[in-house]
């Protein structure tokens, strides 16, 4: 009998580059949605330590361009960040539609490896067949046509 070859194996490989190249644009879009959180975090922590710097100054009674200047930061900082949420949702739904890709390539090579595996489970089965019917055969010629004894 001839080995077992799976008939569609360029087909499961074409679909497996498929589903790594998929992979790799997901992680890509991952790091961007951590590179864009770190910098909403970032901003977070410097308008916060510029409101805190706006009250002291108020406090401590600074001049009107210092107060203007931190006022300017606070509020340029808020613009960069509704910017930034705006670019994180963005973001997730990109992210979430390439998971939806990624998980879609994925249930196709797990079904051509599932196809491989019943193909190899027939392939078994006739294999063991095959076999059964070799012995049995042997068997059956040595029942008629029995070797003659060495004397």
């Amino acid at each position: 009998m001839k080995p077992f070859t799976f008939s569609l194996e360029r087909m499961r490989g074409y679909k497996f580059q498929l589903l790594e190249t998929e992979k790799n644009a997901l992680q890509a879009l991952n790091k961007r949605l951590a590179d864009i959180e770190e910098k909403i975090r970032l901003c977070q922590v410097f308008q916060k330590v510029k409101r805190e710097e706006l009250q002291n100054k108020q406090f401590q009674g600074a001049l009107m361009r210092e107060l203007d200047e931190c006022r300017f930061y606070v509020e340029n900082t808020g613009r960069q960040l509704e910017a930034l949420k705006n670019e994180r949702e963005l973001a997730v739904m990109e992210v979430e539609r390439q998971r939806k890709v990624v998980l879609k390539a994925s249930q196709e090579v797990s079904s051509l490896d599932k196809l491989e595996e019943k193909q190899l489970d027939d392939y078994r089965y006739l294999e063991a067949r095959y076999n059964e019917k070799v012995i049995l055969e042997h068997v059956t010629n040595q029942l008629i046509f029995p070797k003659e004894s060495l004397h």
